[in-house]
């Protein structure tokens, strides 16, 4: 199978035809979001889901979020809306925008995209060539992100390509994504939140909203991107510690936070920010992964950043990426 790539940029319209037409002979296309880029498909189509699950050899035990052109399909596609005061707040504040809230699935929903779980995840996606097609498309997408089970999420149309040629027909490029990591994802209990995911909208945001619950750390899936190996280059990632370093790492990457710094010290040094500005440290992380994964690095050592607001969910990939390699077959 051969990937094309068109550039929605210059011409959206067209593009968006194009990938519309696509999906409904039931393939699958790759589309820029916010946060990283999506591998698209029907998600009421149990036939096209399984699709995706082949082309990124995901696990079936590993659930998808499910993306919405709008609200309205939320009476459709969840049995219920529990706790409904909260999470109307939730999403008059964060939709469109980087926020997956779980509610109780309909009959609608494919078993296969809940990984058989009786929560469906949802978000209403704030990128203009996403929305635009899930709107021409008339149906909700099912659409994890487009790179391999494991392998760092793709920021970038290239990276797509890289991932998934051959595997798919259609990309979008729709130029670097504006956030750089998934949507956080969360589910609502009675007078609080749960964060079972961190991600753009952050525990600081949240809580305007109501309580927050801090997940505890279950080794069970209950939503979206919960392996605890994840977000993955081949080279093994390691966080840095200055107390371990000597020769050793010399054959090394370093992601370093802040200016450029211990460049004797490893092959290829890179910073995450140089002013330390968490948002810019997002966008680049997983496209600092994607460069320093190269054969003469023997792996890549990453320097911690701080742990609030959007740093927990730069640090929740940075772990997932340096823990033991998961299998997707």
């Amino acid at each position: 199978m051969k990937t094309v790539i068109l550039d929605a940029r210059a011409n959206q319209s067209e593009s968006v035809t194009r990938a519309v037409e696509v999906l409904r002979k039931g393939e699958l296309v790759a589309l820029p979001t916010e946060t990283v880029y999506g591998l698209a498909g029907d998600a009421l189509d149990s036939k096209v889901v399984a699709k995706i699950f082949e082309a990124k050899n995901r696990p079936s035990f590993d659930p998808l979020i499910v993306h919405v052109g709008s609200k309205d399909w939320l009476a459709r596609l969840a049995r219920s809306i529990e706790n409904e005061p909260i999470v109307r707040q939730l999403i008059e504040r964060f939709w469109p925008g980087p926020l997956t809230i779980l509610f109780r699935k309909s009959d609608r929903v494919p078993d296969l995209v809940t990984a058989g779980l009786d929560a469906v995840a949802i978000r209403m996606p704030n990128n203009p060539i996403f929305l635009a097609v899930l709107r021409a498309f008339g149906k909700p997408l099912a659409a994890p992100s487009a790179n391999r089970f494991g392998r760092v999420s793709p920021t970038q149309a290239a990276h797509a390509l890289e991932e998934l040629a051959r595997r798919i027909p259609l990309i979008l490029d729709g130029g670097p994504t504006e956030l750089g990591v998934e949507s956080t994802i969360v589910r609502v209990s009675p007078g609080q939140i749960e964060i079972l995911r961190p991600g753009p909208v952050t525990e600081q945001d949240l809580a305007l909203v109501a309580a927050i619950k801090e997940s505890g750390g279950s080794q069970k899936i209950i939503a979206p991107g919960q392996t605890q190996s994840h977000y993955a280059p081949e080279r093994p990632v390691y966080l840095f510690d200055l107390n371990t370093i000597g020769p050793a790492w010399r054959n090394y990457g370093l992601i370093c936070w802040g200016p450029v710094h211990h460049v004797r010290e490893f092959a290829l040094v890179r910073s995450l920010s140089e002013t330390r500005d968490l948002r810019v440290a997002a966008q680049r992380l997983f496209s600092l992964l994607r460069e320093m994964d190269r054969p003469e690095i023997e792996g890549i050592v990453v320097e911690p950043v701080p742990e609030h607001g959007l740093g927990k969910a730069i640090m929740n990939r940075i772990r997932r990426a340096t823990a033991p390699r998961e299998t997707g077959a």
